[in-house]
Order: structure tokens, then sequence, then C-alpha cells
């Protein structure tokens, strides 16, 4: 697990190196703050189903059911509509729908994950608001003891607000990339500022 941790790492790292010396300019970054609502029971309904058995029967999951979540978010521009981005978040939660068999459920405990890749624009320009598809890797810690690896992939907006900085609404699937990964639905939010 430290390997994989280690090259999620330096796969962020070269991505970032890359985006600033392959396209010649200054390259836009940003740091966000993120909250998001990691949504564990509606990812499991759509395991042991479907997506429209889900739906047609509504038992969606609600977003006070959800583990909320609090990160902080860089990104930088690779060129006019790819972004490389790193996420790291926490919480602090005794959700029993992830949780390993070998927790109580009466226990609070801390979660935290990081992941980078990128988000490809669906739209050229400076329009003021841009449609986004991301993909990238990951790795959850829980109580610091279980780990494990997963692939999100998802939808985002991405609002402009004042001065360069940018409100984002987005939702993810992280997909299973380790035996030990629980899949979940991601919905988030954040805000940016720009570094440059």
């Amino acid at each position: 697990m430290k390997k994989l941790l280690f090259s999620l790492f330096a796969l962020g790292f070269i991505f970032s190196a890359h985006a600033q010396t392959s396209m010649g300019g200054k390259k836009k970054t940003s740091i966000a703050i993120r909250f998001n609502a990691l949504d564990f029971g509606t990812a499991k309904k759509v395991q042991n189903g479907s997506i429209g058995s889900v739906l047609n029967d509504k038992k969606w999951g609600q977003l006070a059911d959800a583990t909320n979540t609090f990160g902080v978010n860089y990104t930088r521009q690779y060129d006019n509509q790819v972004d490389i981005y790193t996420n790291f978040d926490i919480a602090i939660t005794r959700k029993p729908d992830y949780k390993p068999s070998a927790f109580a459920s009466s226990t609070e405990y801390f979660y935290a994950s990081v992941e980078t890749g990128v988000n490809v624009k669906m739209l050229k320009g400076d329009y003021p608001v841009i449609p986004y598809v991301s993909a990238g890797l990951g790795i959850r810690s829980y109580a610091l003891r279980n780990y494990s690896a997963y692939a999100p992939v998802g939808l985002g907006l991405q609002i402009k607000s004042c001065k360069g900085s940018n409100l984002n609404l987005m939702v993810n699937y992280s997909t299973k990339m380790s035996k030990s990964h629980t899949p979940t639905y991601n919905y988030g939010i954040s805000y940016s500022f720009p570094l440059n």
C-alpha cells in the first residue's frame, strides 16, 4: 500500500511539473476549499441491483445519511481544456455502510483520502459555465488502519466567479481498485482561489 501511495503522489507531481514546463507559458494554478458528501448507501444499492431500479423504486440516498468531508484541492492548468488536480479530504464518521466489519459501528473514526487526476473541459474559451469530465486515482484511509485504492470518474460544472475564482459542482463514482474498497457516490462543492 505504501508503494501505491508513493506512486499516486509521484504521478501528481509529474503531471504538475509537465503542465508547468511543456506548454511554454505560465499556467493558471488555484487552491480550493472542498465540501463533499460520500453516499455509501446508494452505491451499495446500485451494486446489488442497477441505477434504474434504484431510481424507479425511489431509493436513492438522502444527503442527511451521507458522510460529510472537508478538504482542499490544488489544480494546475495543463492547457485550455485540461486541468491536473490533487484533492485531500478528511472526516470523522461512524457510518456503518462502508465500515470494515472489524470496526464497531458505535465508535467514531478518522477518515482521510487523497487523489489525483484530470478534468477535461467540454468547451473551449472563456465561458461563465463550463462542464467537464474527470478521472483519477485515489487512496482512502479508514481509522489509519484500513487502506483502499479507487478510481474516481465523474462530471462537474465550473462556474466563473470574481477575480479568477471559480465555484465547482461535481458528482463522481469511486470505482473499486482494491479488494477492501467500498464504492461510493461523491457529491461535492468547492470554491477556488487563484495562486497566480
